[in-house]
């Protein structure tokens, strides 16, 4: 085979991957719009998506509270991680960011890229690096709002900003059992029951 025949064979077996990248795409993107519209009826929400060859994204409601479900490349060192997330609208005024330590092990730069979060806290508590900028505080709100019994519940999240005004956790992506109803409602019911606590806390303080 010629230079020339190598090369042009060479660009159609990068095209073919190509187009199956984007086919696959596409029908994983109809399959997620297809199970958040099961979720319609139980978060009285909606669908919402730009084109089909962008990650659809649900906006709902429970007890009336504003629920999101999206998508987002997040960069984690030199790897682009697409990270799904939800977002529960919370009365909680406070800011506490919790990492699972296993999945954030010394990430390059992690020190720099939370600055707005408060350092790191001495301990690692239930399997997560904790950060706040109110040290006495995040251990009040740890102890009142029983998140040691909490936290199981939420265990696929690596990592879970608690405060201000929502609750926003997110994980990377494994594909289309984390978009199904059963699996949404129970971490939004989760979510509810952990924003309900923290915000006790803050009334009691």
């Amino acid at each position: 085979m010629s230079q020339l025949g190598i090369t042009l064979f060479f660009l159609f077996v990068i095209g073919v991957i190509a187009l199956a990248m984007v086919v696959h795409g596409y029908i994983d993107k109809k399959r997620i719009r297809s199970n958040f519209e099961h979720l319609a009826s139980d978060l009285s929400g909606k669908v919402i998506q730009d084109s089909r060859f962008f990650y659809p994204r649900f906006s709902g409601e429970i007890e009336g509270r504003q629920i999101d479900l999206f998508f987002e490349v997040v960069k984690v060192g030199r790897k682009h991680i697409l990270y799904y997330i939800y977002s529960l609208k919370s009365e909680f005024q406070s800011s506490l960011l919790l990492l699972k330590a296993d999945a954030y092990k010394k990430s390059v730069g992690a020190q720099d890229t939370l600055p707005s979060s408060g350092p790191p806290l001495a301990e690692i508590r239930e399997g997560y690096e904790i950060r706040s900028e109110n040290k006495a505080q995040a251990e009040e709100i740890f102890e009142k709002a029983a998140m040691k019994e909490r936290l199981p519940a939420l265990e696929e999240f690596s990592s879970l900003q608690l405060g201000p005004d929502a609750l926003v956790v997110g994980k990377p992506y494994d594909g289309l059992p984390d978009t199904e109803s059963v699996n949404v409602m129970k971490n939004v019911r989760s979510l509810l029951n952990l924003a309900k606590a923290m915000e006790q806390c803050q009334a009691a303080a």
